[in-house]
């Protein structure tokens, strides 16, 4: 039986050769050894993992992935995975670390694990937060109400009274329920304020994460005007509860389009690219966003706020673009820029924000550009100017 399947005629256009099978084209397909199949499917699993892997322990998912890559070519050729000297010999084979990695992975896991259970815990407990605080509000306004109507009737029983004195009395004592009704009711809602806000907080740094999944825009990898639109919305609406306070720089490239006329559109595309890169290295806390606004306007919000800072961060900026000029295909471009500078204001609407900071960028110009400009507060708000 065994001799029958050894001998057996091979099918036309079917030949055989010690290094693989030969395809319809003629072409030797290699077969890989077998000793090999395994480390290369570990070496995909771990890749892999690294692709689809997501910050943890304040790690980034690009050095997360790095790591894995350093083990699926340890895997693959016995390369080192830290600063450690290669072993070398003529006769040395590549040796694999088989229980770090193990240790690696596992650790990694449970990394993950830990990660997204306290993630799942954090998000409960606001929810839970959430829930009970409009419960309680419910409840109490519903009671205030109440009290409220009850005044109002005894202000309505005033009209009727029979002495002006009755009437004057009934009158100051209704003025001071209602009054101190709402007085109450404003403490109460500034307590839930600041309690959520609180808890908004700690949660207020997954904004990164949430980052991961916006739009870019392809020609300078920054965050697009829609992704950027999204990240002024959420910083909008989480100052009014928590607190927190950003700010907004405008960054337009000065006389723009005599580069495109002088160099070239191509050298305009460069110099734009160039200027995310510098502005990126400027700002490379998990907080900051930069964007591209549209055009040769660029964007930058950051966590905080003050005369202090702004300046600082803005003088910041200006300096990584006059630091050195920009190339292109060995020609520089000696650049500048101006900027325009709003912190937001509690409660304020994204647009009216992203409109003073337009409005400072454009003083920047019409004074001399180059330069950096702080947006002014509107009237009746607290603030620099």
């Amino acid at each position: 039986m065994l001799k029958f399947w050894s001998d057996r005629k091979k099918p036309e256009g079917e030949s055989e050769n010690l290094s693989g099978k030969v395809n319809e084209d003629g072409e030797k397909t290699p077969s890989p050894k077998d000793s090999d199949l395994p480390s290369e499917a570990l070496a995909k699993v771990l890749r892999i993992l690294g692709r689809h892997s997501f910050d943890v322990d304040q790690v980034e998912t690009e050095t997360i992935e790095k790591e894995f890559e350093q083990w699926a070519m340890h895997v693959l050729v016995g390369s080192p995975v830290s600063d450690a000297p290669e072993e070398s010999g003529e006769n040395t084979a590549p040796r694999r670390d088989w229980a770090t990695l193990n240790q690696f992975v596992n650790s990694h896991r449970q990394k993950e694990e830990s990660y997204v259970t306290q993630s799942l815990h954090d998000l409960r407990e606001v929810l839970w937060m959430f829930t009970h605080t409009i419960g309680r509000a419910i409840t109490e306004d519903q009671e205030t109400d109440r009290q409220m109507a009850h005044h109002l009737q005894i202000l309505e029983g005033a009209a009727s009274a029979p002495s002006a004195t009755e009437m004057r009395q009934a009158l100051l004592t209704t003025v001071e329920g209602i009054h101190n009704l709402v007085k109450d009711r404003n403490q109460r809602q500034q307590a839930r304020v600041r309690q959520l806000g609180t808890k908004l907080q700690e949660v207020e740094a997954e904004l990164g994460n949430a980052r991961k999944q916006m739009a870019l825009d392809p020609l300078t990898q920054l965050y697009n005007r829609a992704a950027l639109d999204t990240q002024l919305e959420r910083l909008a609406g989480l100052s009014v509860l928590s607190g927190s306070s950003a700010t907004l720089f405008m960054v337009d490239i000065d006389h723009f389009k005599q580069i495109n006329d002088t160099y070239g559109h191509r050298a305009g595309d460069t110099v734009l690219r160039q200027l995310a890169d510098r502005i990126v290295g400027a700002f490379p806390s998990r907080t900051d966003f930069v964007a591209r606004y549209g055009g040769e306007e660029l964007a930058v919000v950051i966590k905080g706020g003050g005369d202090d800072l702004i300046h600082r961060l803005g003088e910041r900026l200006l300096s990584v673009v006059r630091a050195q000029p920009f190339e292109h295909e060995g020609t520089s471009i000696p650049l500048t820029v101006s900027v325009g500078a709003s912190e937001l204001i509690s409660g304020e609407e994204p647009s009216s924000w992203v409109e003073r900071a337009d409005r400072a960028l454009y003083q920047a110009k019409a004074t001399g550009r180059n330069r950096l400009c702080e947006g002014t507060m509107p009237s009746g708000s607290s603030g620099s100017v």
